[in-house]
């Protein structure tokens, strides 16, 4: 995360910091207050109270996927990201990773997992085009390994420091993947059977 430059900033952050301890449900504003160095009625200028701030980070990381995603889909067919994909990648790694750990992490919100997975689930689903039809168990089952796997990824080259990007690892492990297996299951329009 870049150094914070407003006042907002400073709140997220002592957030994020206070989160590494406390579980975000048990922070105050008082505590975050004292932590950003500003008093409450300026993190009021910004937030109606923790569940507000906690809300504002979620949904701007949904917009983040929102825009994100259907790249990953065309990587994920291609296996071949452009140059401006690849910059996307890093950024939005460099740039979310903390907060996302942190939403995913022992201390964050219980219900984000569950939002941000059926987010997911949704995106995917419009992008790839899918109907109610074509949602079979063995489709609905391949979604929810990608996804779960994914988020994990993200978790754990954040936490470990990883040298290889996500993307990057996705890309060595999609060599190892049958991809025209993996993608006719994606496509499998009438499989009932599990």
């Amino acid at each position: 995360m870049t150094k914070p430059t407003t006042a907002r900033d400073c709140i997220v952050e002592a957030f994020l910091q206070l989160c590494q301890t406390l579980p975000c449900d048990q922070i105050t504003v008082s505590q975050l207050a004292k932590k950003a160095g500003y008093n409450r009625s300026t993190f009021y200028a910004y937030f109606n109270n923790t569940d507000d701030l906690l809300k504002q980070l979620e949904n701007e990381f949904f917009q983040l996927v929102d825009t994100f995603l259907p790249r990953g889909l065309r990587i994920f067919r291609t296996g071949v990201p452009t140059a401006e994909e690849r910059l996307l990648t890093q950024s939005f790694f460099k740039t979310n990773a903390r907060i996302l750990v942190m939403l995913l992490g022992p201390n964050g919100d219980p219900r984000f997992v569950h939002k941000l997975k059926s987010h997911i689930r949704k995106v995917l689903i419009q992008n790839l085009q899918l109907t109610v039809d074509e949602m079979t168990p063995q489709l609905q089952l391949l979604i929810e390994f990608i996804i779960n796997g994914h988020l994990q990824v993200l978790v754990y080259c954040y936490e470990h420091q990883s040298p290889l990007s996500p993307l990057d690892f996705w890309l060595k492990l999609r060599s190892f993947i049958d991809q025209p297996a993996l993608l006719a299951a994606m496509a499998a329009k009438s499989d009932t059977t599990l």
